[in-house]
């Protein structure tokens, strides 16, 4: 009789374990050994204070909890003296004031897009043309394609304000806005004014102390457990170098998520340096940078050079710069402002034709070699770009859009 009792407590045990697993890997991915949990999805709820309630787009309803998953038509709501933050793409957050609502249009990585329905966020993005933020708003609709830090507010009324705290945006692709104005839109009309920076408010505060504590996580995060998490979630084809600036991580033991850039030299606009990078600090093979969607062996250059097969390509030269976007991962071609860059072969990997390994800061290093860089050791990098420049564009609030 005791057997059998045992027998059907383990049978219960494991079933719920294997329940949870299966709902862990919904949200994020980790693997057996890895401390590290790795995400390149949007939507990852990453703070919660105060109630927060959400209506899922089959109708459901309830309170959202931090670790989370917000997906497309899935509605937010936080409540009076609430606050809660979401993971954009890689190395961009939402965060929400008070009594504020919110959805996502779409959340792919190459296009997201959001809607705010009422109340107050601050938007602390990394953003280039390829991976912009676009935000559709009652009587507007922004697109965020520079770095920076942007407080947005919708009235009762539908009217809008967008506030540079930092970096600059241009209105109608001509005009620009710089850090300490503020757009206003009521109705069809448009007004720039000036708002006092040096007076944040509780949201503001807030939102800057998250940017803070989230570099101090990226700081802390340990090579060799890293280096694992991020293999393990690759060969799983969790995420590759071409689909954003970095990678989510959540890091157990503080139970935060931070942001992990592929390259050096990144931080927050806020001014707050993300020290530990794949880059210099994971000593990652050189496979991990080759883009697995065609073309992205990594070798040659766009008017003949070597395949990595012993061969040779010609590239026409009206497509070498789309053949070398195919090639080259979005972090090496863009800096923080979202610009094309010309860059060194110090600053950027290259590739050899064996496929044994790569030349970084003109170093060889091999694959299967393990001689990256210590937490303790500080790496070659180079400060981070000035924060840059998002582009506005104002509707027509009486022609139709399908986000709205």
């Amino acid at each position: 009789m005791k057997n059998n009792v045992r027998i059907v407590f383990g049978l219960v045990f494991m079933s719920l374990f294997a329940g949870l697993a299966v709902a862990q890997e919904d949200r994020v991915v980790s693997s057996v050994g890895s401390i590290y949990v790795i995400s390149a999805k949007a939507g990852g709820v990453s703070y919660v204070e105060g109630k927060v309630s959400v209506v899922r787009k089959e109708g459901k309803s309830g309170l959202l909890i931090k670790d989370d998953q917000i997906e497309v038509g899935d509605r937010v709501s936080t409540g009076p003296d609430s606050k809660a933050e979401i993971l954009l793409n890689p190395g961009s957050y939402l965060r929400l004031g008070a009594n504020t609502s919110f959805e996502f249009l779409t959340t792919s990585l190459d296009d997201l897009k959001l809607k705010l329905h009422g109340g107050s966020a601050v938007v602390e993005v990394l953003a280039s043309d390829e991976f912009a933020v676009a935000i559709a708003l009652p009587n507007a609709s922004l697109s965020l394609t520079r770095s920076g830090v942007f407080r947005i507010d919708v009235l009762g009324n539908g009217s809008g304000r967008v506030s540079v705290w930092k970096g600059k945006m241009f209105i109608d692709g001509d005009s620009e806005l710089k850090s300490g104005r503020a757009l206003v839109v009521t109705g069809s009309n448009t007004t720039v004014a000036k708002f006092d920076r040096d007076s944040p408010d509780d949201l503001d505060t807030w939102s800057k102390l998250r940017a803070r504590e989230i570099s101090s996580v990226n700081a802390r995060l340990e090579r060799d457990s890293m280096r694992n998490s991020l293999l393990n979630s690759y060969n799983n084809g969790r995420w590759n170098a071409f689909n954003s600036f970095g990678l989510w991580v959540f890091d157990p033991f503080r139970r935060m998520w931070s942001f992990l850039p592929f390259g050096s030299g990144w931080g927050s606009p806020y001014g707050y340096d993300y020290r530990f990078d794949m880059w210099n600090y994971c000593n990652m093979p050189y496979w991990v940078y080759t883009n697995p969607n065609g073309n992205g062996n990594g070798t040659g250059t766009g008017g003949g050079g070597s395949t990595g097969g012993g061969g040779t390509t010609t590239v026409p030269n009206a497509n070498r710069e789309r053949t070398d976007n195919l090639r080259t991962p979005p972090f090496q071609r863009t800096n923080q402002a979202g610009s094309r860059v010309e860059r060194n072969e110090s600053d950027s990997p290259v590739f050899n034709g064996s496929g044994d390994g790569m030349n970084t800061n003109n170093q060889r290093r091999r694959v299967e070699s393990d001689d990256s860089p210590n937490n303790d050791s500080k790496p070659v990098r180079t400060p981070p770009p000035p924060p840059p420049t998002p582009i506005i564009v104002i509707q027509n609030p009486n022609s139709k859009s399908k986000d709205n």
